[in-house]
């Protein structure tokens, strides 16, 4: 009697603590702060910041914008970035990557103003949700690029709870600034420039540890038909995951109703290649209520790497400093659930190398 008390014991705690190591967020979905888009790290040895926007635009252009800050440690001086790329205009892609010290990088609160450095025009500004722009200008390698885009119809922010997770003790920042909103403006490449207009999304990410060393990968799915009917999908999986936990969130809006559920783990991965790399083509999602839900990768469109921009060398070297590299792909995919008809959306995955 005594033995399997003290077994049930320990197999409590150590259940207890296993699933303590990876947790979504308690409480309810509800509104993001408004000081909540402003760099919420910047101290500390270790940490990386992401602000994501996915441009869904006409004639099937798509334009994906990254701000981010970060800190990798000594051997490195801590920087803010920004990363983009422009897909389909005149049926190319074009990527592009900057990076600044971090002591240029402007967080103007008066005009809501989020600039890597004042004497570059690379920047987003705008109190959300009541208006909202990102701006673009640079060159590299003699080509002008510019990406000048206006929100409007701005959807208000979401973040489940307080918007953190735990991955092993480690704290996770988790917001979605804009679930939708309808954007307009042009977008423009070595002179040749184009009126656009579509849909956006943008969800923030941050962390007080270097994103290599913590996470395996990323997923993130979006789907946008009008302002009361969207679907985002946005989950991680850690690094060394036992059963493939995940943290994240399903974040649902049918007929002006919105809805949350916790991604709880990863049940099937079936995968396949593109660009050279084998990724996931099938994600089955198992949800906080019990349901399985699907992910088909349908079409791929994009890979990127920052580190791709350099030569074998240095980028060896980077990657041994850095804990590996972050590789993004993108492309289309489809949404499956019981009961439900299946939804033609947009993929994005993460996965350090």
């Amino acid at each position: 009697m005594v033995k399997s008390v003290v077994t049930g014991i320990i197999l409590f705690l150590i259940n207890t603590t296993v699933s303590a190591q990876i947790s979504n967020p308690e409480g309810v979905v509800r509104h993001t702060d408004e000081d909540d888009i402003w760099a919420q790290t910047l101290e500390g040895s270790h940490f990386n910041e992401f602000w994501t926007y996915h441009f869904y635009l006409n004639n099937d252009i798509k334009v994906h914008v990254m701000f981010t800050v970060a800190n990798f440690g000594s051997l490195k001086s801590p920087v803010s970035g920004v990363q983009f790329s422009i897909d389909r205009l005149d049926g190319e892609l074009y990527q592009v990557s900057r990076e600044y010290d971090l002591d240029l990088l402007v967080q103007d609160k008066e005009t809501y103003m989020w600039r890597n450095r004042m004497a570059r025009e690379l920047y987003f500004v705008g109190k959300l949700p009541d208006e909202h722009k990102v701006y673009i200008n640079t060159e590299k390698d003699d080509v002008q690029y510019t990406i000048d885009l206006d929100l409007r119809n701005i959807q208000k922010g979401l973040k489940w709870g307080d918007g953190f997770y735990n991955v092993n003790g480690e704290k996770v920042g988790m917001y979605t600034h804009i679930p939708y909103a309808e954007v307009s403006g042009t977008i423009g490449v070595d002179g040749h420039t184009e009126e656009v207009s579509g849909t956006v999304y943008m969800d923030h990410t941050f962390q007080n540890e270097t994103t290599t060393r913590l996470i395996h990968s990323g997923y993130r799915y979006i789907y946008h038909d009008d302002e009361d009917n969207w679907d985002l999908i946005y989950l991680m999986l850690p690094e060394n995951s036992d059963r493939n936990e995940t943290i994240g969130y399903r974040l649902k809006k049918s007929d002006g109703d919105i809805t949350l559920n916790g991604i709880e783990r990863i049940t099937q991965i079936t995968n396949s290649e593109t660009f050279g790399k084998d990724i996931p083509r099938i994600l089955e999602l198992q949800l906080d209520n019990g349901k399985t839900i699907r992910l088909n990768r349908t079409n791929d469109t994009e890979k990127f790497s920052v580190l791709g921009e350099l030569g074998r060398i240095a980028k060896s070297v980077a990657r041994r400093f850095l804990g590996g590299e972050i590789v993004h792909f993108r492309g289309d995919a489809v949404l499956m659930e019981p009961g439900q008809r299946p939804s033609h959306g947009y993929y994005h995955y993460l996965i350090v190398e």
